[in-house]
């Protein structure tokens, strides 16, 4: 499968995604990152960090479309509508800018609307993992600048995450064979 040869090089841009917390599962903390899995893309991995200034990134693999995706949003952001294209830029550390084409997000009405973006590039990834810090602008103005301190351990662990469940070794239901994710597979003698 293409998608897992793309996890093996390492190597972005982002589908529409859509996990309030009760299609979530947590995995485990890394750092100051929670990495979890979305049950409705196709139970993929990502992983989630928040900074004081009301900033929060999730970025992680959407299997169903076989691609990654970034979700960024602040609760300030107040005029940013579901839906709307946003054209911003994401520099790490001293590398030439990303072009981004972001879309609003919004899970449920009256709620936060994100910045989405989705992609193949996974060079972009590669990018997140090696720099100490991400600035984002949106009409040549900065909007956030992150501090991606452990980002690296982060995207190991959404990848170590994703083998796993590719694997099957996260299971909801043992006997539904492969199906759904929900916690860590027991010893159940019954199940594949």
């Amino acid at each position: 499968m293409r998608f897992n040869s793309m996890l093996l090089a390492m190597g972005v841009w982002l589908t529409p995604i859509g996990a309030p917390a009760q299609d979530a599962i947590f995995w485990k903390t890394v750092g100051d990152w929670e990495i979890s899995i979305d049950t409705t893309i196709g139970n993929g991995c990502y992983a989630l960090a928040s900074w004081k200034g009301g900033a929060v990134l999730r970025i992680g693999l959407n299997p169903a479309e076989d691609n990654f995706y970034m979700l960024l949003g602040n609760d300030n952001w107040a005029s940013l509508e579901p839906e709307q294209s946003y054209d911003i830029e994401i520099k790490f550390g001293n590398k030439p800018a990303w072009e981004v084409a972001a879309r609003g997000l919004q899970f449920n009405p009256g709620e936060t609307v994100y910045l989405h973006a989705q992609s193949t590039k996974f060079d972009f990834i590669e990018e997140f993992m090696r720099q100490s810090k991400m600035v984002v602008t949106y009409n040549g103005n900065e909007i956030e600048n992150l501090s991606l301190r452990g980002s690296s351990r982060a995207f190991k662990s959404v990848i170590a995450c994703q083998e796993e469940v590719d694997a099957g070794a996260l299971v909801d239901d043992p006997f539904a064979g492969s199906g759904s994710t929900s916690g860590r597979k027991s010893a159940d003698p019954f199940s594949n």
